[in-house]
């Protein structure tokens, strides 16, 4: 029993290396400014989940764990903070009214509409991961939801050639394309996960 649980620990211990590694290297790597600090949590939340999964394909104990907060504290982020994030807005200035000037009502109900339906697509991923009820429905509403965003950032970047409209479409493609997959996998491979 002290074996398994040691062999746990050092599992652990070796996982959270990965994931600080692979965090140092993506800062001193990367572009993103030093002002950007919920799109490095954002990529931090990403590789965590994605380190969930591989845990899960490999039945690593506490792999349901290390799923569910990385992807729940994702789709918060997403959820409750998708309208600063998509726009560029630091997080110290969220509630100054001078960091909305120059977006305009359009720009901020897409960034508020995509930030939904990707927190809505990440949380069906956590309940098709983790075989929880549900999971075909979040899932189905958040492609659903996506689809229109992706019209919407269409329609309105055909007026304005603005990158944030193109983002938009990107991200969201991306995200769809990740849900159709968990939505068509199998019962059997889910199960098995």
């Amino acid at each position: 029993m002290a074996i398994n649980n040691l062999q746990e620990i050092l599992n652990l211990i070796t996982i959270s290396h990965i994931v600080h590694t692979t965090v140092i290297n993506i800062d001193r790597k990367s572009r993103i400014s030093k002002n950007a600090v919920m799109k490095k949590l954002e990529l931090i939340l990403i590789i965590g989940a994605v380190v969930g999964l591989v845990m899960t394909l490999f039945n690593v104990p506490l792999d349901s764990l290390i799923v569910s907060v990385f992807l729940i504290t994702l789709g918060c982020l997403y959820f409750y903070l998708g309208f600063a994030l998509f726009n560029g807005i630091r997080f110290r200035d969220i509630f100054k009214a001078d960091s909305y000037k120059g977006l305009g009502i359009w720009r901020i109900l897409i960034a508020i509409g995509t930030g939904i339906a990707i927190s809505w697509l990440t949380i069906g991923f956590m309940f098709s991961i983790l075989n929880y009820p549900m999971a075909g429905t979040f899932l189905i509403a958040g492609i659903v939801f996506a689809a229109i965003m992706i019209i919407l950032a269409l329609i309105r970047n055909m007026r304005d050639k603005n990158k944030f409209y193109r983002n938009i479409v990107l991200r969201c493609l991306v995200f769809i394309i990740i849900g159709v997959i968990f939505l068509f996998l199998p019962e059997q491979i889910l199960e098995s996960l």
